[in-house]
């Protein structure tokens, strides 16, 4: 990327990677945190901004299906 001149780099945190039941009571997934940490220090180490979107698209299908997704204000 810095050879073309980028000075940024713009990702999505996956959710689904990260709590993959979709609760935080089932465990955090420790190789997603490993992998999203390792990708800002390797941005970092070239230079690059990172700039994170928290959501995109992906919802875990558990509170899909108990919740309906982002429509439920339980989950917003």
């Amino acid at each position: 990327m810095k050879y073309m001149n980028m000075d940024a780099y713009r990702f999505s945190i996956s959710w689904t990677r990260i709590i993959p039941s979709g609760k935080i009571q089932t465990g955090v997934n420790e190789q997603g945190i490993k992998f999203y940490h390792d990708l800002l220090d390797l941005l970092g180490k070239h230079g690059l901004e990172p700039y994170v979107t928290i959501w995109h698209w992906d919802t875990p299908q558990a509170l899909e299906a108990e919740y309906g997704g982002f429509l439920s204000r339980n989950i917003v």
